[in-house]
């Protein structure tokens, strides 16, 4: 198995892109931390995992804040002993043109999808440097690539998480820690049905395709590194 016995920590893990990679990453022997503000839904992915036959601890974290960030760290640590994979997937979105953009709709997307990947990294980072192993994936978009209309608030967030992932690479890699950032195009999840109720779902990437990429990001030799991964749908 590709991950035989070694812990991953996924943020935003009781659906969509999360609840994918949790369960791929259990097909290949991880043990899964699955943190997300709503416990019943990483509760339920848990019990998915654990019919894999590998542990699964569900945690109910804001990754907006710092103390829940470190406690959902510490339980982990507190559990298993260790930290191999961080996947930090948690995210919202809210699109408006820039004349319409509300302060806290800016806030908001800023909080989860960049301060959030701030947060979860600094609070494993320190572990896995002092362990010489540990790679980090980090799911921005190809909003955090390409600059959209109306995508103001989150662009800027998405494109903060390509560069601070590489910032954690170039910290991380004398001290044997990886960093990866994948970007997808539009994914078939809730939320981008909630957003998007007319999309074609040929036209989008599935939940499971992105998490074959994260997988295969962070199957791979100690040696080998891949920094960054563009995924772009047929019509992109």
């Amino acid at each position: 198995m590709k991950l035989e016995n070694q812990v991953a920590i996924i943020t935003g893990g009781g659906r969509g892109i999360g609840r994918s990679t949790a369960l791929a990453f259990a097909r290949e022997g991880a043990d899964l931390v699955l943190a997300a503000r709503t416990l019943s839904e990483v509760e339920a992915v848990a019990d998915e995992v654990s019919a894999l036959g590998r542990q699964a601890l569900a945690i109910p974290t804001d990754v907006t804040e710092k103390s829940q960030v470190d406690a959902m760290v510490k339980q982990t640590l507190d559990r298993f002993g260790r930290i191999d994979i961080l996947v930090s997937n948690a995210g919202v979105a809210i699109h408006n043109p820039i004349p319409k953009i509300r302060e806290e709709d800016w806030d908001l997307n800023i909080a989860v999808n960049l301060k959030g990947v701030f947060l979860c990294t600094q609070a494993v980072f320190s572990h896995m440097c002092e362990r010489k192993s540990g790679h980090i994936v980090n799911v921005s978009s190809v909003s955090g690539k390409f600059g959209h209309p109306n995508g103001g608030a989150y662009c800027a967030a998405k494109f903060g998480v390509v560069g601070f992932t590489e910032t954690t690479n170039n910290e991380g890699r004398p001290h044997g820690v990886k960093a990866s950032v994948v970007c997808p195009g539009p994914v078939d999840t809730k939320m981008r049905r909630d957003n998007h109720p007319d999309d074609v779902i040929e036209h989008l990437t599935l939940p499971e395709e992105v998490a074959d990429l994260i997988l295969f990001l962070v199957s791979q030799s100690p040696r080998a590194h891949i920094l960054e991964t563009v995924i772009r749908t047929p019509l992109m």
